[in-house]
């Protein structure tokens, strides 16, 4: 039998919902309140890299975390680029959503990468916040200061 009146909130530890979004926006001033929403708790067992790559056991940094075998522990573009054609990811032309694919967006400041971002449909994208909250937004949403800006995109078949 489907349950019903309001869903349930997500409810974090140490942290209350207010507080996760004031400390995002205080980061990505290009948030509006009403232009991303929070979908977990702050965790430190992954990041944005492994999220967009949809593996939320592993932290994935190339110096000091899970980086894939057989790829340089170096933090470029190449080296990034190729730990996401492990998981099934080519380059693409654009972020526009397609049919039957997943993309991701890989960010860099000062030529290194900083950031990935995983699309949830034609407008909507999810990022990890460092070990922070995961939270659905724009894709300009992460670009600024924190990030850098958007250099590649990537996609993969939906399984």
């Amino acid at each position: 039998m489907a349950r019903v009146g309001k869903a349930k909130r997500l409810q974090c530890v140490g942290y209350t919902i207010p507080q996760i979004k004031t400390a995002i926006r205080k980061k990505f001033p290009n948030l509006s309140p009403t232009s991303f929403k929070v979908t977990s708790c702050p965790d430190e067992d992954y990041n944005c890299i492994g999220w967009a790559a949809g593996d939320t056991k592993n932290f994935w940094w190339p110096i000091g975390g899970y980086w894939p075998p057989g790829v340089p522990r170096e933090r470029t573009l190449d080296a990034f680029k190729q730990a996401f054609a492990t998981k099934g990811y080519v380059e693409c032309e654009d972020v526009r959503a397609e049919d039957g694919f997943e993309k991701i967006v890989i960010y860099a400041r000062d030529g290194k990468p900083t950031h990935a971002a995983r699309q949830l449909s034609a407008s909507g994208w999810t990022s990890k916040l460092g070990t922070f909250a995961d939270i659905s937004h724009r894709l300009i949403g992460v670009d600024g200061d924190e990030y850098g800006a958007r250099v590649a995109q990537m996609k993969r078949p939906k399984s």
